[in-house]
């Protein structure tokens, strides 16, 4: 029985999900939307925001990448 290797945007949602690293989400139309993701499946991703959980439908997303800090740059691991 062949073995399937996972989509390269399961094993990068997973990442996301299983660190409960801050994610941007940045919609076709512009909109970006920062928050957690909490699950997938094929079609959507459920994301963790300050209030609320959304259900955004992955035909809707642009980008997704690591949330960005008010610089702009992605948020450092500080050394003490």
């Amino acid at each position: 029985m062949p073995t399937t290797k996972p989509a390269v945007q399961d094993e990068y949602l997973n990442e996301m999900r299983t660190s409960k690293q801050a994610v941007e989400i940045v919609l076709l139309g512009g909109k970006p939307i920062r928050g957690t993701v909490v699950a997938f499946d094929t079609f959507t991703v459920r994301l963790r925001c300050t209030r609320d959980d959304i259900l955004i439908f992955k035909s809707a997303i642009a980008i997704i990448g690591p949330a960005r800090g008010a610089s702009g740059r992605p948020p450092q691991d500080r050394k003490p």
